[in-house]
């Protein structure tokens, strides 16, 4: 039962991310490690053996800590590449205050230019 359980856990990310892509709320570049993710739950219910393989193999004598091992990477991947966009857009966010500021500056230069050339052109009259 409860290897139907964790297949069925394994799938439902895989549509979930489709579906999110396919209405652009998700971009592809991210859906591609959240599916590699999903496929891996889903391989492991399929073969629950070859989490046991794998770790004799690395020599890890506790086959869930292997699982917890590789889930903490996946976790320590996602906050790095959160981060990595945060501050990609925090640098965006100050170059385009800094553009806003200088064209606030270029309409007011331009609205007193005008202010001032209608006032000249009002005064010769």
């Amino acid at each position: 039962m409860s290897r139907y359980l964790f297949m069925f856990i394994g799938v439902i990310p895989l549509f979930l991310i489709l579906k999110k892509v396919k209405k652009n709320l998700f971009s592809e570049e991210k859906s591609i490690f959240w599916m590699l993710g999903g496929i891996c739950i889903f391989i492991l219910s399929i073969f629950p053996k070859l989490i046991d393989k794998l770790s004799a193999l690395l020599g890890i004598a506790h086959p869930p800590s292997l699982l917890f091992l590789l889930t903490s990477l996946f976790i320590l991947y996602i906050i790095f590449r959160q981060d990595q966009d945060i501050s990609l857009l925090n640098e965006r966010v100050k170059e385009l205050g800094q553009r806003n500021a200088i064209l606030e500056q270029k309409i007011n230069t331009l609205t007193e230019n005008r202010e001032y050339d209608t006032e000249n052109t009002l005064n010769e009259s």
